[in-house]
């Protein structure tokens, strides 16, 4: 998976995590932050690989 297609995913699960918690306001970093490990997650998991510490970056 490109840096884009990354990107798109983590965004299209962040707004998942927002709906999902009620559409809370100020809540956008934790969001991205959950979003960028799960995403990570899948693709360590694709690769059989154990899920490591995702980095964290601002959406």
């Amino acid at each position: 998976m490109d840096a884009e297609e990354r990107k798109r995913r983590t965004a299209a699960l962040a707004h998942q995590i927002w709906e999902a918690e009620g559409r809370p306001d100020g809540q956008q970093v934790r969001h991205w932050q959950m979003a960028e490990r799960l995403v990570l997650a899948d693709i360590e998991a694709a690769h059989g690989k154990q899920p490591e510490e995702a980095a964290v970056g601002a959406p």
